[in-house]
C-alpha cells in the first residue's frame, strides 16, 4: 500500500513542478501588466454598469447558468499514463487510496474557479438580491458542495462506456444543477435541502450501479492526455513544449480560402501557414471560439462604449496571442527551403496572415455593435480597434517574432 501512496506523491510532485516551470514563461512581466491593466478597466466598467442596473435585470439567472457550467465540468485528475496499462492494473483492487487522493486532489485544485466566480459576482449579487456577508458564504459554501456531488457523480460515469447514459446524465445533472443553485442564489433553502436529498438519492443509485464494475482505465488514461494536452497548448503560446501533440483536420468546405493565396515561389509560406490554420483544431478552435464569446458578450453590453471597447480589444488580444505560436508550426520542415524566396517572406506571410484574421474579427465583433448599440459605439469601438490590431500585429508582434528569430541565430 505504501508503494502505491508513493506513485501518487511522486506523480503530483512532477505535475506540480511542471506547472510551475511552465507558468514562469506564461504570467511574465509584459502579460502580467496587461492583465493588471485590463483587469482595472474592466473593474471599472463593471462599477459603473452596476450603477446604472435595472432592477429587473436577470443577475440571479445568469449566475445560475454559469455556476452550473463550473460545477458540471468535473473531472477527477487520476495523473495515469499509458504504461499504466500495463503495471498497474493488475493492482487494481489496491489503487482505492490512489484514486481517494486524486479526488481530493481535483476537488481542492478546482474549487479555486468557484470561489474566484463568486467573489467577481459578489458585487451584482449584492446589487440585486440585497445579501450580506453571511450569506455569500452560505451560497458559497453550498456551492462547493454542489461541485463535490458533480465530481463524485462524473467519477462513477466514467465505469460506463454507453455514450447516452453519459449524455443523459449530463442532461440530468445540468438540469439539478440549474434548480439546486437557483435556489442557493435565491435564498430558497427548503427547496434546495429537496433538491440536496435527491442528488443523494442519485449518487447513491449509481454508487450500486457501478459497484460490480471494473475501472475503465482506457478512458481515464484518455481523459488524462486531454488536459495535458490543454495545458500544453497554453503553455505553447509562450515557449516551445516538447510534449505537444498537434493534429489536423480536413476542412474541404474551407479550400476556398486557401485559393486566394497566389500560385508563386514567395507565397510557399503564406500557403503552408493558412493551410495549417485551416486544418489545426487548436488554432482555427481559438479563432471560433473566442469570437462566438466575444460577441455574445458585446450584446449584453447595451450602449457601453467604453465596456465595447475594452472587450473588442481583449478578445482580439487573446486570439492574436493564441495564435503566434503557428509561426513555429513548420520549424523543422526543411521542404519549404528548397524554394529560394521562401524564408525570406516567412515572417512578412505570418504577419500577412495575422492581421486579416483580426481585421475579421474586429469587423464581426463591430456588426455586433452596429446591430445592439448605436451608430456611434459602433464606428468609434471599430476604430479603436482595427488601431489596436495594428499596432499589435505590426509592431508588438512582428518585433518579438524578429526578436525570437535573432536569438535563435
Amino acid at each position: 500500500m505504501n508503494s502505491i501512496d508513493e506513485i501518487w506523491k511522486t506523480r503530483v510532485n512532477h505535475h506540480i513542478n511542471e506547472t510551475r516551470a511552465y507558468l514562469k514563461y506564461m504570467l511574465n512581466d509584459h502579460l502580467l501588466f496587461v492583465f493588471i491593466f485590463l483587469a482595472a478597466g474592466g473593474a471599472i466598467t463593471y462599477q459603473k454598469w452596476l450603477e446604472t442596473l435595472s432592477p429587473n435585470f436577470p443577475a440571479i439567472l445568469i449566475m445560475t447558468i454559469i455556476f452550473s457550467l463550473i460545477v458540471i465540468s468535473s473531472n477527477v485528475r487520476t495523473l495515469l499514463i499509458e504504461a499504466d496499462m500495463v503495471f498497474l492494473l493488475p493492482m487494481e483492487h489496491k489503487m482505492k487510496s490512489y484514486f481517494k487522493k486524486a479526488f481530493s486532489y481535483s476537488l481542492i485544485t478546482q474549487s479555486f474557479i468557484i470561489i474566484v466566480g463568486i467573489i467577481l459576482f459578489s458585487p451584482l449579487y449584492f446589487k440585486v438580491a440585497h445579501v450580506n456577508g453571511r450569506v455569500l458564504l452560505i451560497s458559497l459554501i453550498l456551492l462547493l458542495i454542489v461541485k463535490y456531488w458533480n465530481l463524485r457523480i462524473s467519477w462513477k460515469m466514467g465505469y460506463f462506456t454507453d455514450w447516452a447514459a453519459k449524455w443523459s446524465d449530463l442532461l440530468v445533472r445540468f438540469a439539478m444543477n440549474v434548480c439546486v443553485i437557483f435556489f442557493i442564489l435565491s435564498q430558497q433553502y427548503v427547496f434546495v435541502l429537496v433538491l440536496l436529498l435527491l442528488m443523494a438519492g442519485y449518487d447513491g443509485y449509481f454508487s450500486k450501479l457501478v459497484k460490480p464494475k471494473a475501472i475503465k482505465w482506457d478512458q481515464l488514461i484518455k481523459k488524462e492526455e486531454e488536459k495535458k494536452q490543454s495545458f500544453y497548448k497554453m503553455a505553447n503560446l509562450f515557449t516551445d513544449v516538447p510534449k505537444l501533440k498537434k493534429r489536423a483536420k480536413r476542412r474541404k468546405y474551407l479550400d476556398w480560402i486557401l485559393k486566394q493565396v497566389n500560385y508563386h515561389q514567395e507565397n510557399v509560406y503564406e500557403y503552408l501557414y493558412l493551410r495549417a490554420l485551416l486544418r489545426s483544431g487548436d488554432y482555427f478552435g481559438i479563432i471560433i471560439r473566442l469570437t462566438i464569446i466575444g460577441s455574445i458578450i458585446l450584446t449584453f453590453i447595451n450602449e457601453q462604449l467604453v465596456g465595447s471597447s475594452i472587450v473588442m480589444v481583449v478578445f482580439t488580444f487573446l486570439t492574436g496571442i493564441q495564435i503566434m505560436s503557428l509561426y513555429k508550426h513548420f520549424e523543422l520542415l526543411e521542404l519549404p527551403n528548397l524554394y529560394p524566396h521562401a524564408d525570406k517572406n516567412r515572417l512578412h506571410s505570418f504577419i500577412k496572415i495575422i492581421f486579416r484574421i483580426l481585421i475579421v474579427q474586429t469587423i464581426i465583433y463591430a456588426v455586433v455593435n452596429f446591430i445592439t448599440s448605436t451608430l456611434y459605439i459602433f464606428v468609434v469601438t471599430l476604430c479603436v480597434d482595427v488601431l489596436f490590431v495594428s499596432v499589435f500585429v505590426l509592431v508588438y508582434m512582428k518585433n518579438r517574432l524578429n526578436k525570437s528569430e535573432k536569438d535563435v541565430y
